[in-house]
């Protein structure tokens, strides 16, 4: 399966979740996941399955000090 991640083409595992993105893709670290899809952004779960095709990116968390 392959998904576009932050701008680059990545091949993952066919039922690939989030976590598994992460653990592929340490630069992901903790950020939110957000999936482009035809009804606008969302954010993804860490249990969420990727799909064929998928344009996500990584947004850091905002932290307030």
């Amino acid at each position: 399966m392959r998904a576009i991640v932050n701008g680059k083409l990545v091949d993952l595992p066919e039922g690939a979740t989030v976590e598994d993105l992460r653990r592929r893709l340490p630069e992901i670290g903790q950020d939110d996941v957000m999936e482009e899809g035809f009804s606008g952004t969302r954010p993804l779960n860490n249990n969420e399955a990727l799909k064929e095709g998928s344009k996500v990116w990584s947004v850091p968390k905002i932290v307030k000090g």
